[in-house]
């Protein structure tokens, strides 16, 4: 559990990495809340707040685009690339959150720890169906290979392996 809370490290560093752009502050605050908005457009459920923050997120870029001229494409790129590392320790908690969700509401509370550790697989070895992460596992994601196998695949190899008896027929 010691880097579980490393965001705030990675925060200090892209902050730091930014500062070394050497560009306006204020086109490097217009460029953050342009990619505030980017997130809130991301995150947006309903057409209008998409919208909203499309605008939004496009009203900063041209104003960006005025303050670094040449260097907008760049600069924006860069400036994206490094706030996309940060990971907000919210989003963490509410993803977890939304995946057990709704395994809690159908148990009435009373959750094993073999069901945690159920839910606990399949959130890892599930391949992401759209965004940025489209197909690939966290696992995939965090080890840098490729997983070859299916979830379920991988979840009946596990328990041939623990109980071989588990599968066998009884006849």
């Amino acid at each position: 559990m010691p880097g579980f809370l490393n965001y705030f490290d990675v925060a200090k560093t892209v902050v730091s990495n930014l500062s070394n752009l050497h560009i306006d502050q204020e086109a490097l605050q217009i460029l953050c809340l342009a990619w505030q908005w980017r997130k809130g457009l991301i995150n947006s459920k309903k057409a209008k707040e998409q919208k909203y923050c499309g605008m939004n997120e496009q009203d900063c870029l041209e104003i960006a685009m005025d303050y670094l001229q040449k260097n907008y494409a760049i600069v924006k790129e860069q400036v994206y690339q490094q706030l996309d590392q940060i990971v907000q320790s919210s989003a963490l908690v509410e993803c977890i959150n939304s995946i057990i969700r709704p395994y809690l509401n159908g148990s009435k509370n009373h959750v094993t720890q073999e069901t945690l550790n159920l839910i606990m697989f399949y959130h890892n070895h599930r391949r992401y169906k759209d965004g940025k992460r489209k197909n690939q596992t966290p696992m995939e994601i965090l080890t840098s290979k490729k997983q070859k196998k299916d979830w379920i695949s991988l979840l009946f190899e596990v328990v041939k392996e623990k109980d071989p008896s588990f599968f066998a027929s009884t006849q």
